[in-house]
């Protein structure tokens, strides 16, 4: 009977493509079920996804294997249709600046949620933590892994040459190199070992400047890094008309008599970066602490102007790696020092037309009145930026010693220099780096700038 069904069907045949079937299936499983660990902490949350070309859009995250789609809590509709999401494919991904979760916006359940997700991944018990060192191995034992099972099948094909043929083997190699690929991806022993602690990121913004920001980083995939409890210093725009009041959530803003009061009504600092007239945009650089208002002298003849800050929020947030880095720890920095990280200026990676404007006319001003303490306040911080360090220290130093006739008494001026100061720490030139970098620990020059 058996030789009757071995010359009708080809038992060898038959066990090919069993084997290439059950394969191919397995595989194909293991890959669409393949998603970003740090993407898929973001699942049934609202988010907000900020894009490289300014668009924004948030809604509750819903991710696959080819990419994530935003449900819109609300419909949306313009003139020809009525949206109710928005898919962002894998190969789109490159177009995200960051993703944010904004902790305030997050509802009781949510909340909970999240401290149960932290507890686990911050905390995790021993099956999670031997788990999590079995995908490293994997990960970082790839290649010999995906050796050792090519020559466990090429050992099988000896006894079992009828039933596992060429083909049949090369699959069941695939099938291998996927598991382990899924398995164990992205390893990466140096930031394994700052997982669950406060860092100091870099980011990439408005593809022209690296801001510091801190956070706990909590995790990290090929693609992306995940960082938790971040003080996000959020941009925001007013617009501000003559003998008017613009009253927000946090902020409340009046223009009269060629006067601008500013209230601060959050529980955070907030942080007035310029005032625009038309085409022409005036550096402020003044904090406000809570419940603190200050008054700025503008043009009287001027109608309307815009006001830029900067408000915290606390956010969680997903950044791609091409955007981020992770540069040091910042448990070493006092917390007086914290404010000058958060609200940092930033580093400017190319040169910029409207700021050498900025700099010919504040020069101008100080020229005109070398004792405009607003305009030594203002170019020191330009120049800072632009890693002038040097210059920017002696005029914001002249500016803090006559810091009563700035709007906010010289507190912006104050974090601005111990931003020289630390940036001036990381150079390899610097002796305190040396010493941070042979011991771990930061002195009191290096942490703060000794203000009398």
């Amino acid at each position: 009977m058996f030789s009757w069904f071995s010359e009708v069907f080809d038992v060898t045949l038959l066990a090919t493509i069993g084997l290439v079937f059950c394969a191919t299936l397995l595989g194909a499983y293991i890959r669409a079920r393949r998603r970003d660990p740090c993407l898929k902490s973001f699942i049934d949350y609202v988010v907000t996804v900020e894009c490289t070309d300014d668009k924004i859009i948030w809604g509750k995250l819903e991710l696959a294997s080819t990419g994530l789609e935003l449900r819109y809590t609300d419909s949306v509709a313009d003139d020809n249709h009525v949206e109710s999401s928005y898919v962002l494919y894998t190969q789109e991904f490159g177009r995200i600046h960051a993703i944010y979760r904004y902790i305030d916006e997050l509802d009781a359940k949510t909340r909970a949620r999240r401290r149960k997700d932290l507890e686990r991944s911050l905390h995790p018990r021993f099956l999670r933590r031997m788990a999590r060192h079995a995908r490293n191995f994997i990960s970082l034992a790839s290649e010999s892994l995906s050796e050792v099972i090519g020559l466990i099948i090429g050992g099988l094909r000896k006894p079992a040459g009828r039933y596992i043929t060429e083909q049949s083997e090369v699959r069941l190699r695939e099938l291998g190199t996927t598991f382990i690929g899924s398995v164990g991806s992205g390893y990466d022993p140096l930031l394994e070992r700052f997982i669950g602690q406060k860092m100091v990121f870099e980011i990439m913004e408005d593809d022209d400047e690296v801001h510091e920001h801190v956070g706990i980083f909590k995790q990290y995939s090929p693609d992306f890094f995940e960082i938790l409890d971040v003080q996000m210093p959020q941009k925001q725009m007013l617009s501000i008309e003559r003998e008017q009041a613009v009253v927000a959530e946090q902020i409340k803003v009046s223009y009269s008599g060629g006067r601008l009061t500013v209230d601060n009504r959050s529980v955070q600092m907030v942080l007035l970066k310029s005032i625009t007239y038309g085409d022409r945009e005036e550096p402020v650089n003044a904090m406000i602490d809570s419940g603190e208002h200050i008054f700025l002298d503008v043009d009287a003849e001027v109608e309307s102007a815009v006001l830029t800050l900067r408000i915290l929020r606390e956010v969680d947030m997903i950044v791609p790696r091409t955007r981020c880095v992770v540069r040091h720890r910042a448990d070493y920095y006092r917390p007086e020092v914290m404010p000058s990280i958060i609200f940092d200026l930033g580093v400017k990676l190319r040169g910029s037309a409207k700021v050498d404007v900025q700099e010919i006319r504040l020069r101008h001003q100080l020229e005109e009145n070398p004792l405009s303490v607003l305009a030594m306040a203002n170019l020191g911080a330009l120049l800072a930026q632009k890693q002038q360090f040097e210059e920017a220290e002696l005029l914001l130093r002249q500016a803090w010693e006559l810091r009563n006739s700035l709007p906010d008494n010289g507190r912006r001026t104050r974090q601005l220099l111990q931003e020289i100061q630390r940036k001036r720490a990381a150079t390899p030139q610097s002796r305190d780096a040396l010493r941070v970098a042979s011991t771990g620990q930061t002195t009191a020059a290096s942490d703060t700038v000794v203000l009398q």
